[in-house]
């Protein structure tokens, strides 16, 4: 990484990519979530560099970011949240939404040791800065005997009614699902529905990240797909005309190393911005497995079908 990286969190000209995207974020921040307020943008993304959710701020969604500061310090930790069997305390895939009160909420992976699988958390803060404090003593979301529950994220649709969506991979391969809460975001309302499956051979078992938007036409459910790490690592985009579904995924793929020119490996973690202009999303720096920048690309619509510009 540059020194110029390091500063401002913005990528030198060197850097650059071929494609529609732009490297913004040039350090490990995967999982980018973004939320605006008090006329910037706030970054939210998974552990890194110490900090156990990043969150960056910038005037504008191209930069320069400012360097990371840490919305959830360990200070501030639940006591369920613990380090993994192999002693890493991993927090993961953020996401940051704001309450009819004015308060944000910030959705969070942890790993529960006494439960033995990844759960997910909640807490508050007064800004997207933080530092946010916990909802609660309990995860709101647990894993099972059958596999673990990550990846949460907020959705409130057109009528102000809120949801938690989150991948859950309890049993075969993962699915989307969708479970109303109150206004608070931690207290459920009603019961939850699935409204994707891994189904295709080139998801690989795997469909998670959910990022849902709200158009007239319609209601978007992005995802990525396959194994974040593997080199085939994807972001689609699936269509429904009602909240709950039926979704139908739109055929290939919207985010890949093709579709973005060749120069981005393993796209993916996304969000979209609430104008519904631009999708952020994490690609390899170096290499599968390695460090993992976000990169910004301008969106348009036709439709409830999202393409890309530039």
């Amino acid at each position: 990484m540059t020194a110029a990286g390091l500063a401002l969190l913005s990528p030198p000209k060197a850097r650059a990519r071929p494609g529609a995207a732009r490297l913004v974020i040039d350090r490990d921040f995967p999982d980018p979530s973004i939320v605006e307020f008090n006329g910037g943008h706030y970054a939210h993304a998974t552990n890194s560099g110490g900090r156990n959710v990043q969150v960056a701020r910038a005037d504008g969604l191209r930069g320069p970011w400012q360097p990371p500061a840490d919305a959830l310090p360990s200070a501030e930790l639940p006591k369920w949240v613990g380090p993994d069997a192999r002693g890493r305390l991993n927090i993961w895939a953020p996401h940051v939404s704001r309450r009819t009160d004015g308060t944000f909420l910030l959705y969070y992976t942890a790993f529960h040791p006494g439960d033995g699988h990844q759960c997910l958390g909640a807490a508050v803060a007064g800004t997207p800065a933080g530092p946010f404090t916990p909802t609660g003593p309990q995860p709101l979301v647990c894993g099972s005997g059958r596999g673990d529950v990550i990846d949460p994220a907020a959705f409130v649709d057109s009528d102000g009614l809120r949801y938690l969506l989150y991948k859950d991979s309890r049993g075969g391969p993962s699915t989307i699902r969708l479970l109303p809460v109150n206004q608070d975001g931690v207290t459920p309302r009603g019961r939850e529905t699935v409204l994707l499956r891994a189904t295709r051979p080139e998801e690989a078992g795997v469909v998670e990240a959910p990022t849902l938007v709200r158009r007239p036409e319609g209601y978007v459910l992005f995802y990525s797909a396959n194994t974040f790490a593997s080199g085939n690592y994807f972001t689609n985009y699936a269509t429904a005309s009602t909240l709950t579904g039926p979704y139908t995924k739109a055929p290939g793929a919207f985010l890949s190393t093709r579709t973005l020119g060749g120069g981005i490996t393993d796209p993916g973690g996304q969000d979209v911005s609430e104008s519904g202009s631009h999708i952020v999303f994490h690609g390899d720096l170096v290499e599968p497995g390695g460090p993992r920048g976000t990169y910004l690309a301008e969106l348009g619509w036709n439709g409830s079908r999202p393409k890309l510009l530039g």
